[in-house]
């Protein structure tokens, strides 16, 4: 259940959530140029390719259909990437 009452913040938190996601694809293509080009590095290849289409997607579900826990899912995987590829870059 969404916490707040009203449905305008809900409709306003799903407006950011759909633009949010929708804003990390060209910021995760521009890393992944900027990886492959200077490190050599192909696995964030695989991580910034696959993972902001598909939370770009999920953010515009989760408007079309007003899922609230759909949006939040969507949040964490736009910044599921980043730490992802330092951890894989670790190991």
């Amino acid at each position: 259940m969404f916490p707040y009452d009203n449905i305008d913040s809900l409709e306003t938190f799903l407006s950011k959530v759909r633009f949010g996601t929708l804003m990390t694809v060209p910021a995760y293509l521009a890393l992944l140029l900027f990886f492959t080009s200077e490190e050599g590095w192909h696995w964030s290849f695989l991580v910034f390719c696959a993972l902001p289409p598909l939370t770009a997607f999920l953010g515009y579900q989760a408007k079309r259909d007003i899922r609230p826990g759909l949006g939040m899912a969507a949040l964490a995987l736009a910044v599921a990437p980043l730490p992802l590829v330092g951890a894989v870059e670790l190991l």
